[in-house]
């Protein structure tokens, strides 16, 4: 970055796969230490309950206070260890080391909880009446679910975008959350195109890790079952890690892109 020439959506697919395997080695413990703290409440619910327990509305009416104080300071912790990462991240596509400052990241927690807040606010505002004609409305199962999940998950990926100039452009919350409404609301169609090939490759990888898992269960199957589940839970907590540290690639690639494409229409019009 940044790039040459305007890039095709081929190219930031591209550009998206070549940062992330430049990444796996210098980035992969700090992603697999995020991945670790967001699963804090889980490993709570596996002391407690002797298995993870699944995440319900009825289940999370049960938590107790150990449970959320568990999953704040997970999500809190993890979103600075992914903060790093992504400021790693910029400094390999830009050819500028891979360190990462800790001590300015640090600084910048308020600006984090304050991002995490708006965007909360953002999604729930958005999704809201998608989810009250939901419940009215007397529709199958299939239809109220779409309903109300792809709303959610076109804002949730919106206000994402506003992530990188939070942590790389030092922009204020309720900025980076303006940001990242603005550049999908702009390009909303590349947008689109982009994040279906971007699923797809997750796709692919998700197939991969569980096939890993089927492979390696097979061969650890002669010492025991607790072999075999330690080792599918590394492989899972592997594979998440993984995941993630490409889907923080992409979100930079992206941003810069629809960044760049936003700068050169404003010239444009200028002139």
């Amino acid at each position: 970055m940044p790039f040459g020439r305007p890039p095709a959506i081929r190219d930031v697919i591209e550009a998206s796969l070549r940062l992330f395997g430049r990444s796996v080695l210098p980035c992969l413990p700090l992603a697999t230490i995020g991945t670790l703290l967001g699963q804090l409440p889980s490993a709570y619910d596996v002391a407690v309950h002797g298995k993870a327990m699944p995440i319900t509305a009825a289940s999370l009416a049960d938590k107790d206070g150990a449970w959320w104080t568990l999953y704040a300071l997970g999500t809190l912790a993890s979103l600075v260890v992914w903060a790093l990462v992504l400021l790693k991240q910029q400094r390999i596509a830009s050819g500028g080391g891979t360190s990462a400052p800790l001590g300015a990241t640090l600084a910048r927690f308020p600006a984090i909880i304050g991002y995490c807040a708006a965007s909360f606010a953002v999604v729930l505002l958005v999704s809201l009446p998608f989810g009250l004609v939901g419940a009215l409305l007397p529709l199958s199962k299939a239809a109220r679910s779409a309903l109300i999940l792809l709303p959610l998950l076109a804002v949730s990926a919106a206000v994402s975008l506003g992530w990188p100039a939070l942590i790389l452009g030092g922009r204020s919350p309720l900025e980076a959350v303006a940001t990242g409404l603005k550049l999908s609301i702009a390009h909303w169609r590349r947008l689109v195109l982009v994040i279906v090939a971007i699923l797809a490759t997750l796709i692919v990888m998700v197939i991969l890790a569980g096939l890993t898992v089927a492979v390696v269960g097979g061969l650890a199957s002669p010492a025991g079952a607790a072999v075999q589940g330690s080792l599918a839970a590394a492989i899972v907590l592997l594979s998440a890690a993984l995941a993630v540290l490409y889907l923080s690639a992409f979100l930079l690639i992206v941003f810069d892109d629809l960044r760049a494409r936003t700068q050169a229409s404003s010239a444009s019009s200028a002139a």
